[in-house]
């Protein structure tokens, strides 16, 4: 009876039907949930009115409220500017309609330049309220790259959304099949200071050594509607 049985479990394993039942278990196939524009026309804080995606939520943290969106001409305008925080600084996006499966392959795709140690890392907010930043880091001094952070391959900590430090000594293994907003982060100050009585437009850029700029970014994963 042992052995008629174990060969009904291999027989079952090797059907077409459990095949079928595995596949449908894997995460799907990632697609762009969305791609981030800008449509400041003047030197500006970052703002949801600087948001050009629609049914997108604007969500800043640490001291987002001073990162600028630069504009110019060149290929890699508008963006987002984070030499002027005087503390660590970074925002999330959230869909209206959606909230965003991360598990399989889903990742954040990414174009920046940076200076000094500064660093573009991923921060994620779950359907719990739970504010996470990733220990994946990228960045270059030399010029613009584009870089891809997947999810499912960072460790995470927890992030104090006011004042942008992690909290905890232990790596927290989220549930990414629900989550809430997805953004970047830089956890050191930028290099600039802001010359009171002049507006944002007219501030000096900071120098050398403490900064990052992002010129583009998307999502891919899956939609779950809310």
């Amino acid at each position: 009876m042992a052995t008629t049985a174990a060969a009904l479990v291999l027989l079952a394993a090797s059907s077409p039907f459990a095949s079928q039942a595995v596949a449908t278990q894997r995460p799907a196939v990632p697609v762009q949930l969305f791609k981030m524009t800008l449509q400041n026309n003047n030197r500006l804080p970052l703002s949801q009115d600087s948001i050009g995606t629609p049914n997108l939520d604007l969500h800043l943290y640490g001291d987002g409220r001073n990162i600028i969106v630069a504009t110019g001409s060149g290929a890699n305008f508008p963006r987002t500017f984070f030499g002027l925080c005087k503390g660590p600084c970074g925002f999330s996006l959230r869909d209206r309609n959606n909230y965003f499966d991360l598990r399989g392959s889903a990742s954040m795709t990414f174009t920046t330049i940076v200076s000094g140690f500064h660093r573009v890392r991923p921060i994620i907010k779950l359907a719990d309220g739970s504010l996470l930043i990733g220990d994946q880091a990228e960045g270059s001094v030399a010029d613009y790259h584009q870089y891809t952070i997947s999810f499912n391959e960072c460790r995470w900590l927890r992030l104090d959304p006011v004042r942008g430090v992690t909290l905890g000594g232990t790596w927290v293994v989220p549930d990414l099949s629900k989550v809430d907003e997805v953004g970047y982060f830089d956890i050191i100050p930028g290099s600039g200071a802001w010359t009171e009585g002049l507006v944002v437009e007219k501030q000096p850029p900071p120098p050398a050594g403490g900064w990052i700029a992002v010129s583009a970014f998307e999502l891919w994963g899956t939609p779950v509607a809310r």
